[in-house]
């Protein structure tokens, strides 16, 4: 009995202390600080001394953060490694162990390894797409574009019941579209447009607040007739009166650039209290706000002419945010199982030592309670495409991102070319080792 009574009595401030264990925003907050001004040097050395690197339960988080930094640092052999690994990781999760997923009902979602968002899974192999375009490897930059939605079919196919609003990803059928035509393989380019087409003027508009891009329907218009398929390309010419589409020429080159804009809103926690019995509960989930993408210039300005603005093309904060309601009918069939248990715990905490019990079972309870707030802080909140229809020439090129310049280079563009570059942001170099 006294050793009972003496577990009740450190119960309570253990589960305290439990509860009181810092947010994964708090534990990265250095991290994201230093990242978000361009410190990634700073950044990957703050988040290499992490508590996330000790834990197991952190390591597909490990994984998809050292793999951005990594990444803007230009180091993208290794930050396609690390993601590679994630993707392996998310799927393995998958199948969780019995002594784990007993662990994260008993106390909550932050006691098993995080598994990954739905749409963290996928923009895996968007950035992997990036990754392999920056460096020029268009063949394996196109296949990561197509397992974009064959991970999206695969993962709803998962859910019998309340199925994912993202389940047709709108801007990489547009990525696969601009690489099959910058290598010159024109009816698998179009094939895409269309595909992209039908999906940004479908879900991407009403729910992700995508609109369709201009440029999408230029290019897939220039293509049409390039290919001698008039009559389609006088069909998409009506439907986009407003576009002019009849005066575009079909022998200039064009620049597309795929900007990286910002970065992803943070997960919180939000309570709900409510009665079960006679006690009063707390229900603790995941948010994240809706807050549309950065709104400071983005784009492409050619031989210090005006800027040609870049048109929104994903927008992750919107998918991350309906990916979480999508859940959230998910979470709460799992977390009113979880305080059913626990509030039945408290009770028989209650009947065998009183008061006391009632107390330990009810802080235990209330603190251990709280929402799983992890994900991949470093994934970019939103991705732009720049498209300039230019004649063929030597040009000087100068990028903007979310308001600051990032690089300017030369370019020169072939009749019909398309080039495509990736604007990840300013990457800077890693700082020099101080001297020993």
């Amino acid at each position: 009995m006294f050793r009972r009574t003496l577990a009740l009595v450190w119960l309570a401030p253990l589960s305290l202390w439990l509860g009181g264990c810092a947010s994964y925003g708090e534990q990265v907050k250095e991290m994201t600080a230093a990242y978000r001004v361009g410190d990634y040097a700073t950044a990957l050395e703050t988040f290499e001394k992490s508590e996330i690197k000790k834990a197991d339960r952190n390591r597909l988080l490990y994984y998809l953060e050292k793999g951005t930094i990594e990444d803007k640092l230009g180091e993208r052999k290794d930050s396609r490694n690390l993601w590679i690994k994630a993707d392996k990781l998310a799927d393995d999760l998958y199948t969780t162990s019995v002594s784990k997923a007993a662990a994260s009902f008993i106390y909550n979602d932050t006691a098993q390894p995080y598994a990954g968002e739905d749409f963290e899974k996928v923009a895996i192999h968007t950035m992997l797409a990036h990754s392999f375009l920056a460096d020029g490897q268009m063949s394996e930059a196109r296949v990561e574009a197509a397992r974009i939605n064959t991970k999206l079919n695969e993962i709803n196919g998962f859910y019998k019941d309340n199925k994912n609003k993202y389940k047709d990803d709108a801007y990489a059928r547009y990525l696969s579209g601009l690489i099959w035509e910058s290598s010159g393989e024109l009816d698998s380019a179009i094939v895409d447009y269309k595909a992209a087409l039908k999906i940004y003027e479908g879900d991407y508009a009403t729910t992700f607040q995508t609109p369709t891009p201009r440029d999408l329907v230029r290019g897939l218009y220039r293509l049409l007739m390039i290919r001698n398929r008039k009559d389609e390309a006088r069909l998409l010419a009506d439907r986009h009166k407003e576009l002019d589409l009849a005066k575009i020429s079909l022998e200039d080159a064009s620049l597309v650039v795929i900007h990286e804009v910002g970065i992803i809103n943070e997960k919180k926690a939000q309570d709900f209290v409510y009665p079960i019995g006679n006690q009063i509960t707390r229900f603790s989930f995941p948010v994240i706000r809706k807050q549309s993408v950065p709104t400071r210039q983005t784009g492409v300005r050619l031989n210090d002419g005006l800027l040609e603005v870049g048109e929104l093309a994903q927008n992750f904060n919107a998918i991350a945010y309906e990916n979480l309601e999508d859940r959230r009918l998910r979470m709460i069939a799992k977390s009113a199982a979880r305080l059913i248990l626990k509030s039945q715990l408290t009770q028989k905490a209650e009947k065998d030592f009183g008061a006391l019990g009632y107390i330990a079972g009810s802080v235990y309870g209330a603190v251990t309670e709280t929402a799983d707030t992890r994900g991949w802080s470093t994934l970019p909140a939103a991705v732009y495409v720049t498209r300039v229809f230019v004649k063929p020439g030597t040009y000087q090129v100068e990028l903007m991102n979310d308001g600051r310049k990032d690089e300017e280079r030369s370019i020169t563009l072939k009749k019909g070319q398309v080039l495509l570059l990736r604007d990840a942001s300013s990457q800077m170099k890693r700082a020099p080792s101080a001297p020993s």
